[in-house]
């Protein structure tokens, strides 16, 4: 498992792999594989779907008799599409993922995500096809109204494969004055594929590899000479 990963962007879970938190979604990194996979948060409206359809249930059985044709009917197909949409939801939310790069299998790959499953295969890289990585931004440069940056920024990593296809792995918004933070989350889970897939990075312009202490976060100027230490970690800094 990759370890030299910015340590305040990296968390540690009980079983030791390592997490990444993303937009609306999260890089679980373990040694042998890495899966991009949503949040926790997105179990919540699968439960509130299995308890609507709990309490619909319980309202047609406690009421039925007294009740009129068309709301049992209503209260039925109601039922009938609730309940797999939040069987399926909950499965996406607690063992699907979106992607997944497996060094046993020497591949990566992009899964359906069909109402959230994050199951079934969609492309598959083997590791000998890929290119290189690519962190790219947006909203850095001047718009169409009164030449003004945007607000916000987009952080992508992006698989390019030899055939020149490009492939997002994944998407992390920021706010303009956080753009390290986003950069850092990102190149976070570059370099734990890197690692594992042997391909390189590319950062976009204006950008460059410098390296943090890992105590403060504060970049650190090497000297002729010196070697990093355990307790230093490279991270994106804007030029």
């Amino acid at each position: 498992m990759v370890t030299n990963l910015p340590g305040h962007v990296v968390d540690r879970r009980r079983d030791g792999k390592l997490t990444v938190l993303l937009h609306r979604s999260m890089a679980v990194i373990g040694d042998d594989r890495i899966e991009i996979k949503s949040a926790r948060g997105t179990i919540v409206l699968p439960l509130l779907g299995f308890l609507l359809s709990f309490a619909a249930g319980w309202f047609m059985v406690d009421r039925g008799p007294a009740l009129p044709f068309w709301l049992l009917v209503a209260l039925l197909l109601l039922l009938i599409i609730l309940v797999p949409v939040s069987v399926m939801g909950l499965v996406g939310a607690l063992v699907g993922a979106d992607v997944v790069v497996d060094r046993r299998k020497g591949s990566a790959t992009w899964q359906q995500g069909y109402l959230g499953m994050g199951i079934g295969t969609k492309e598959l890289v083997p590791f000998a096809k890929i290119d290189h990585l690519e962190v790219c931004i947006e909203g850095d440069q001047p718009d169409r109204w009164h030449d003004l940056p945007d607000d916000l920024r987009q952080f992508s990593l992006v698989l390019v494969k030899k055939s020149g296809k490009r492939l997002t792995i994944c998407n992390v918004p920021v706010p303009a004055y956080g753009q390290e933070d986003g950069m850092d989350r990102t190149l976070a889970v570059g370099q734990a594929i890197a690692a594992m897939t042997g391909a390189r990075i590319d950062l976009p312009a204006g950008w460059e590899l410098v390296e943090i202490d890992t105590d403060t976060g504060q970049p650190i100027e090497r000297t002729a000479g010196e070697r990093a230490g355990s307790r230093r970690r490279s991270r994106g800094k804007h030029r």
